[in-house]
């Protein structure tokens, strides 16, 4: 494993078999939002690619990151949308899967979108691969 789409199929799968409390919205993914029903829309953000090491196949470094957009009807306070980011927060803080090593992390509120109150977990991640130089 070691290609983007590789790594978002992971952090899905992560985010899919510890998430049941809302729906969970998919990249390029048809959604239509149930009124005053919380969900959760998932991104990946791949931000930077590099070579870390040298030899016969030599090693790359893929960072990026995770971000859960957490959507609650508006005018329903800040308990429960809180609670719904410490949970996502949990299920990606220092967790190592399928070789993805991820970092602390950081909530952001975004506020109100309409029908919508928004507050995002951002969360940064790193993997190594060997991959062989092309020919």
């Amino acid at each position: 494993m070691g290609t983007f789409q590789d790594i978002r199929q992971a952090i899905e799968v992560r985010m899919g078999a510890n998430w049941t409390t809302t729906p969970i919205v998919y990249e390029n993914v048809s959604y239509t939002p149930t009124p005053a029903t919380p969900f959760v829309r998932l991104l990946i953000e791949e931000v930077d690619s590099k070579q870390v090491c040298m030899s016969t196949t030599p090693c790359h470094r893929f960072t990026g990151l995770i971000v859960a957009m957490i959507f609650v009807p508006v005018n329903t306070g800040t308990n429960t949308i809180r609670g719904y980011a410490d949970t996502i927060a949990g299920i990606f803080r220092n967790a190592d899967f399928s070789g993805i090593k991820c970092r602390s992390p950081r909530i952001v509120r975004v506020g109100d979108i309409g029908e919508w109150y928004q507050v995002s977990v951002f969360t940064d991640f790193w993997k190594d691969v060997a991959l062989a130089n092309a020919s």
